[in-house]
């Protein structure tokens, strides 16, 4: 049975002799953490989402959507499973995931290359230890809008995948991660859903082209984000970057000239990071057909109903 998003081994490392080891380790049976749960558990307790999800082609396909950015960041300790969770069940349809790796080889929710914002350490490198050290720590609610509720454990990629892999869109960012483990992450993911190209999409700021590239090449859908006072700073950010992503975001903030300036492409556009309803309908009117979100809680009650298809 796979462990659950918000409970993963906490003795010493099991993972480290070989890929295949790494990929795999997620199943046995798991020792249970504060606050965590089996899969099954969290299935059983769980109340059904407002909607299912999406995989990447109705996704794409869709007049509006909206990505948990960070698994809500604003509203819960960003990147646990729990996070990922409660943004599964406010109904969205697809989860954002920027990733680290240990040194024993595992994948996890983490935007830095350190846990010192996240968890207040002191140049805790997370490619410096491992998994074990890693579950030392846990995910303060400092970034959210309830600063007392509980900090929250790291969460393992692989968990993530086996929980909503199959009935969501992954935005799928290896931030800190050198490119030579590409290929490793590729196959992990080949692992833990049945066809990659129907759940993960390649997300990256825009100069990320050596993720991007690799991806397409490998059949994935691609989403580059910018920002609006660089393309309009550096003339030619849009035109050395842009065939590398299929879609492309800007941030919400982005005067309607730099808007104007992403419609152009003729490509899917997101708006990013969104912390509001406000923020969202403006991003839906400058053309945005995506939504990352990064406070669920004050942006889906004030989203207009999409028209019906």
């Amino acid at each position: 049975m796979p462990t659950s998003p918000e409970s993963t081994p906490s003795g010493p490392a099991r993972h480290r002799p070989s890929r295949r080891t790494v990929i795999l380790g997620a199943g046995a049976a798991a020792v249970l953490i504060a606050g965590g749960a089996t899969a099954a558990a969290i299935s059983s307790r769980r109340p059904a989402p407002t909607t299912p999800g999406k995989l990447v082609s109705p996704l794409l396909a869709s007049e509006r959507f909206t990505v948990a950015h960070h698994g809500s960041d604003l509203d819960w300790p960003e990147e646990s499973g729990y996070a990922y969770r409660r943004s599964v069940e406010a109904g969205v349809d697809a989860l954002e995931v920027s990733l680290a790796r240990t040194s024993d080889g595992i994948w996890f929710g983490l935007h830095d290359a350190t846990l010192d914002r996240t968890s207040g350490t002191k140049d805790f490198v997370a490619a410096d230890h491992t998994w074990s050290e890693v579950l030392q720590h846990r995910i303060t609610s400092a970034g959210t809008s309830d600063r007392a509720q509980p900090a929250r454990p790291y969460v393992r990629f692989v968990d993530l995948l086996d929980a909503y892999g199959a009935t969501h869109t992954f935005f799928v960012d290896p931030k800190v991660v050198d490119a030579t483990h590409f290929d490793e992450l590729l196959d992990l993911i080949g692992k833990h859903v049945p066809h990659p190209a129907d759940t993960v999409i390649a997300k990256g700021y825009c100069t990320a082209t050596a993720w991007g590239s690799f991806a397409r090449k490998h059949g994935l859908e691609t989403w580059g984000f910018y920002y609006g006072n660089e393309i309009e700073g550096q003339k030619n950010l849009l035109a050395s970057t842009q065939e590398t992503w299929s879609t492309v975001g800007l941030n919400y903030t982005a005067t309607a000239a730099q808007w104007a300036m992403m419609q152009a492409l003729g490509k899917t556009m997101i708006g990013h990071v969104l912390p509001s309803a406000e923020a969202a309908r403006e991003s839906l009117d400058r053309g945005a057909t995506g939504l990352m979100i990064a406070s669920l809680e004050k942006t889906l009650g004030g989203l207009p109903s999409p028209s019906p298809s």
